[in-house]
This record gives C-alpha cells, sequence and structure tokens, in this order.
C-alpha cells in the first residue's frame, strides 16, 4: 500500500454504517490506513478495512476505553470516526482520556440532546421548528390523554433515547389506548417513551456537515421503500431499499434552522428525519448527532464523499469556503436490498 499518514479507526467496522463508509473513504484521492473495531466477533468478518479488531462493547466503560487506548497506540491512529450511537455517546463522553487523536463529532451536550428524542421534540417546537404534536408517557393517564388530543389513528407509539432499544426497534403505529399501554409495558418505558402524531407522507432526510458553526455541505434525500419492510409493524425499517436524491430549498432552510436549535454553533455530521403531514409540510421527527446514515456510500457513488470531506476538515484540509448544497443532482436513486445491489441510477422516470 501506498504510505500514508492518515490512520483512522472506524468502529463498528462490520455493520452497515461502517462498511458504508470505509467504502466511501477507499474512494478517497489520496491511501488512508482504516483500522476497524466492532463489538461482534462474527461481524468483523465483513469489514473491508485493512484491518478489524474485537473490542467489548461501549457500555462496558474501562475495557472499552482500555482496547481503543491500546489499539491507537499500536496502529498510530490519527482519528476516530464513530458510526453508531452508541459509540458516538461513549466516545464523546471518553474524549478527554483519548489523548491527541482526533474525534469530530458535536460536543457531548448537543449529541446527549439528540439521542433523547422527546428533548429533541420541545427544544425544536419552542424554537419555532415544525415537529408532530408529542407526548412523553409517563404512566396511563398521559396515554389516554395523547390519544384524546391526537387526531390520527394510528398514533405513532416509540422508544425516546431508550437504552438497548433503539427508536426503530421500539416503534409501533397503535390504534387504541391499551395497545399503546401494553407495548410502553414490554418495554418497561414509562417515562422513556413517546406519542406522536402518525404522519402519512413523504420520508425525508436532510443530511449537514459542519465545521464550528459554519455549514460546509448539506445534502437532501427522499426514502422510497425499506429493506425487509415487513418485518416492522409500520412498514419502516432503519435502511432504506430505495432512495432519491432531492433539492428543496424549504427542507434546506428547516434542516439548517432544526439543526442550529439544538446545537447553536454546530459541528461534525448531522442528519435530520423529517415526515410529511397531509398538508405537504416536513415536520422534523429527530436529528441524529456525529454519526453518518446506513447509504452514505450513495453521495460518495453519485458525486460528493462527505466521510472524506468530514477527514479532510478533521485534518485541516478542507480549502473551500463556499458551502456545497445538494451537489447531487436531483432525481439520482439508490437502490438495495438484503444481498442485493447497491445500484446507482440517473434520472429515471417516477412510477
Amino acid at each position: 500500500m501506498e504510505r500514508t499518514d492518515k490512520r483512522i479507526l472506524i468502529t463498528g467496522c462490520g455493520g452497515p454504517i461502517g462498511v458504508n463508509v470505509t467504502r466511501s473513504l477507499r474512494m478517497a484521492p489520496e491511501a488512508l490506513r482504516l483500522v476497524g473495531t466492532d463489538c461482534n466477533r462474527f461481524h468483523l468478518h465483513l469489514a473491508l478495512t485493512d484491518s478489524a479488531h474485537w473490542v467489548p462493547p461501549a457500555r462496558e466503560g474501562e475495557a472499552y476505553l482500555a482496547a481503543l487506548r491500546a489499539l491507537i497506540e499500536r496502529e498510530s491512529i490519527g482519528m476516530i470516526l464513530p458510526t453508531h450511537p452508541a459509540e458516538v455517546r461513549a466516545l464523546s463522553a471518553l474524549r478527554t482520556e483519548l489523548g491527541a487523536v482526533r474525534l469530530f463529532i458535536p460536543p457531548d451536550a448537543v449529541i446527549h440532546a439528540a439521542q433523547d428524542k422527546w428533548r429533541t421534540n420541545q427544544t425544536l417546537l419552542a424554537a419555532g421548528v415544525p415537529v408532530p404534536r408529542t407526548f412523553r408517557l409517563d404512566d396511563e393517564a398521559s396515554v389516554v390523554r395523547a390519544f384524546d388530543e391526537l387526531s390520527t389513528r394510528p398514533v405513532w407509539v416509540r422508544g425516546a433515547g431508550v437504552p438497548g432499544a433503539g427508536i426503530g426497534i421500539a416503534s409501533l403505529p397503535c390504534r387504541e389506548p391499551r395497545h399503546a399501554s401494553a407495548w410502553v409495558d414490554h418495554w418497561r418505558g414509562w417515562g422513556k417513551m413517546i406519542a406522536s402524531e402518525y404522519l402519512a407522507g413523504r420520508n425525508l432526510t436532510w443530511s449537514g456537515l459542519f465545521d464550528q458553526g459554519r455549514l460546509v455541505a448539506s445534502q437532501s434525500r427522499e426514502r422510497l421503500e425499506y429493506v425487509l419492510p415487513h418485518v416492522s409493524p409500520s412498514g419502516i425499517t432503519g435502511a432504506p431499499a430505495v432512495s432519491r436524491t432531492i433539492a428543496s430549498g424549504a427542507l434546506q432552510q428547516t434542516g439548517l434552522t432544526a439543526v442550529s436549535a439544538l446545537a447553536p454553533e454546530p459541528h461534525g455530521i448531522f442528519f435530520v428525519d423529517f415526515k410529511e403531514n397531509d398538508d405537504g409540510v416536513a415536520l422534523v421527527t429527530e436529528i441524529n448527532a456525529g454519526r453518518f446514515g446506513t447509504t452514505i456510500h450513495f453521495y460518495s457513488e453519485a458525486g460528493f464523499n462527505f466521510p472524506y470531506a468530514l477527514v479532510q476538515l478533521a485534518y485541516g484540509e478542507w480549502s473551500e469556503t463556499t458551502p456545497r448544497i445538494d451537489p447531487i443532482a436531483p432525481n439520482t436513486y439508490w437502490i438495495r436490498t438484503l444481498d442485493c445491489g447497491p445500484v446507482l441510477l440517473r434520472d429515471i422516470v417516477d412510477a
């Protein structure tokens, strides 16, 4: 391999985000030494990094930190790029104990605010950002109140940052209060779950890359289909099967406003999820801070490499002063499903 001074550790290297970040960085115009970690011994064999190493789960604090420190020293790691929300949270808390290694993620307070979906909703509501009407489910009475005040059926019941129960896993459309109460009981989620109006419109996302409050690049996208939709009661899973790029000034502005409400000086990568209501208004359902989404390789193949741009920023090598807004042409499609694809198509006719 060509000599490189950049040695980057990619966490969760055997998972979909880790693999797609690796694919993106393999497209960089310079040689990079990519070192991977994963807490799943089987998934290590799926990694595309130059080397892959088992580490304890991030929840095992001291053991996790010791494993990372040893690897950083042994491999002369210059930067860590986390790909899983649990590791983003853990690394943020450990950043002062990791030495001089680069960690291009938002401040700890921003990461915690973003991972708490109830707090995100209330912060954005106070800032005037369009969000779905949402209630925290503290007890049976709060479930009844939510169903009384929300006109949609079903009502969307989901986790609000429950450790070990991701938003996708703990999400269920409920038509009756008793169904919602049983779901919250199942997850032992009283005080940790929320109920929102159900939004049946388009499913959209906006990604923004920032450097100390300055927008560097952003891209908007619509999710059209999902991988294995039949395994989820809502038909929505965490992995889109068909996506297309869009260019929307309204989505761009709302994405910027939403991120700025949560992080007055945003830093690192954010992606904002939206669902449209019956009037076609895009409402913010959540903000993910400090990590890429599962289909980030899509943007790299289509023409703008967000992971490599982040690396350049971390090393002080990004020279562009004008933000790159929706750099990928609208109606660029990314099609994939389990063990099939991905395929990039441009300008296909809508069905």
